[in-house]
């Protein structure tokens, strides 16, 4: 408790360039990608024409004119659901002959999609919504389960991809900041012959790595904090609510203690500050960008999947994504994202532990 109060003091000392820092990416993330990113998500989407008339031709050709999707059209709405069911399509659409009469209740326009890629459908919801609105239409999602054992009831269909990207912007923040936190803490402690003193005092061992850990976490609170209001400023929120961020700020915590964990095993080897620097960010980037921050997992090439299902990464910000975009957080999800952060934090603390221990020895 001793040396974490230490950690906390020496983090309020600088907390005002703390704070700039911790800032600095949410910002030139969310508002520059966040501008530009809902254009660069290319969803396939298949599109039956039952009513094939002049509006429904003009409301194609204003689904095509935008990159946010490429459109491939069919015959019957049989055949566009197989291809939803085998993944060829993210989404279906089809158009009703009543199109665009419709009566209350009976929408001109039905959209299928499955729950295997729903980050991409949200990004093509509005569109698809705003250009069957100009014909006085609007439409009815119906979400299949193609593959999938649990059904996703639709919210949040005006989420935007700023939303989507808020989710990887709030993994990335805590990873480095961990990583350049208790690592970079114990370098600097050998450096200036701080750890040494602690080592021959009436300390535990495992309390210095503990002492840094749990610091970590509680910096994390703060990143979590700057970015999220960053992300309000830009119109982002929380589909489900308080519920939603207490459920972001665990699973920010067990990645802040899985990467401090992880800072402090590479500390416990490495003496020099640059060649940490080098080496955690070969460690953290890669983990970063195969989480799916900027765009859908399954968006990324088939030999990249086995190394994307082991990226602690990829459940933080599918965990995150399901409570901001979503609404609620499905069990099974809940199960799975909380299973594997919980395995990646007791890797961290246990390895620190052991890292640690065996090189002061």
């Amino acid at each position: 408790m001793t040396l974490y109060k230490r950690e906390m003091l020496i983090f309020k000392s600088h907390l005002r360039t703390n704070i700039i820092r911790s800032a600095m990416f949410p910002i030139i993330f969310i508002f520059f990608f966040g501008s530009i990113g809902s254009s660069s998500i290319n969803v396939n989407v298949a599109i039956v024409n039952y009513a094939n008339n002049a509006q429904s031709l003009s409301f194609i050709n204003s689904l095509t004119s935008t990159r946010t999707m490429s459109v491939v059209s069919l015959t019957t709405q049989t055949d566009a659901l197989n291809q939803l069911s085998a993944g060829q399509v993210t989404a279906v659409i089809v158009i009703l002959p009543s199109f665009p009469r419709m009566s209350a209740g009976n929408p001109a326009v039905d959209v299928y999609y499955s729950t295997s890629n729903f980050e991409a459908v949200q990004a093509v919801l509005p569109v698809i919504q705003q250009a069957a609105g100009g014909f006085g239409s609007n439409i009815l999602a119906n979400q299949q389960s193609y593959g999938v054992t649990s059904l996703r009831p639709l919210f949040g269909t005006t989420s935007s991809y700023v939303v989507f990207l808020v989710g990887g912007i709030l993994s990335m923040t805590v990873a480095f900041g961990m990583t350049f936190g208790a690592g970079m803490s114990i370098i600097t402690d050998r450096q200036l012959g701080n750890l040494k003193s602690f080592l021959i005092s009436p300390i535990s061992k495992n309390s210095i790595v503990l002492g840094k850990i749990l610091a970590g976490a509680t910096e994390a609170l703060l990143y979590i904090s700057i970015t999220l209001l960053v992300g309000a400023m830009d119109g982002v929120g929380i589909a489900m609510g308080l519920a939603g961020l207490a459920w972001i700020f665990v699973i920010g915590i067990m990645v802040a203690i899985g990467f401090a964990g992880i800072s402090t095993m590479l500390a416990a080897r490495i003496e020099k500050i640059e060649a940490y620097t080098i080496i955690a960010q070969v460690i953290v980037m890669p983990l970063w960008f195969l989480s799916g921050a900027f765009f859908p997992t399954t968006s990324f090439p088939s030999f990249m999947q086995p190394i994307i299902a082991l990226d602690p990464l990829t459940y933080a910000t599918q965990g995150i994504r399901n409570v901001m975009m979503l609404g609620y957080y499905p069990i099974a999800q809940v199960a799975l994202d909380v299973g594997v952060l919980a395995a990646f934090m007791a890797f961290g603390i246990i390895g620190s532990i052991l890292l640690f221990k065996n090189y002061t020895d």
